[in-house]
């Protein structure tokens, strides 16, 4: 078996390019940003046939991803702290549809002027909505868990959206 050393948020970016996603819905926001940033050179290369959408804000980033799923595509998105509450309104929404969908959240504080580093106050904020949630403590189960938010949150028995938590700088960042 080979070994691949990849940063945690390039391997996140290969499992969405492997898991033959539709639609990227991003909006840039640290320490999420390497996971678009290769996402964007990965549809613009062409090794993935997909829409990038870059969008104004990150609740609009969301909003695509709903309706991208509601349409039956595949859809994907990242975000971080803050990022993750300018979308909350659209999280509880996405649930309450019950689309399929994945999102990783780059685990950071809320407060961005005090702090960026890693925290896990922002999953704290969306604890409770409807979302399937899974903390992963590697790049391998980032990478992993693509797969399986796919695979989970599109079975029809499921039908919730999937999101995998990755500890910001620790996992993003690292190899």
């Amino acid at each position: 078996m080979k070994r691949v050393a990849l940063e945690g948020s390039v391997a996140v970016a290969e499992a969405v390019k492997q898991a033959n996603v539709d639609v990227i819905a991003a909006y840039p926001i640290t320490p999420q940003t390497h996971i678009v940033e290769k996402l964007s050179e990965i549809v613009a290369s062409g090794e993935l046939d997909a829409e990038f959408v870059p969008v104004e804000s990150e609740h609009s980033a969301l909003s695509v991803c709903i309706g991208a799923s509601a349409c039956g595509a595949r859809a994907f998105t990242a975000t971080s702290g803050p990022g993750l509450a300018l979308m909350t309104e659209m999280v509880f929404i996405a649930s309450s549809m019950r689309l399929p969908m994945v999102m990783v959240l780059c685990n950071r504080t809320l407060s961005a002027p005090l702090s960026i580093w890693n925290d896990h106050s922002d999953a704290m904020l969306v604890r409770d909505s409807g979302w399937i949630q899974v903390f992963v403590n590697n790049a391998q189960e980032a990478y992993d868990h693509v797969f399986l938010g796919y695979r989970i949150s599109e079975d029809h028995r499921v039908l919730i959206p999937y999101m995998i938590h990755m500890d910001g700088f620790f996992l993003t960042h690292a190899i």
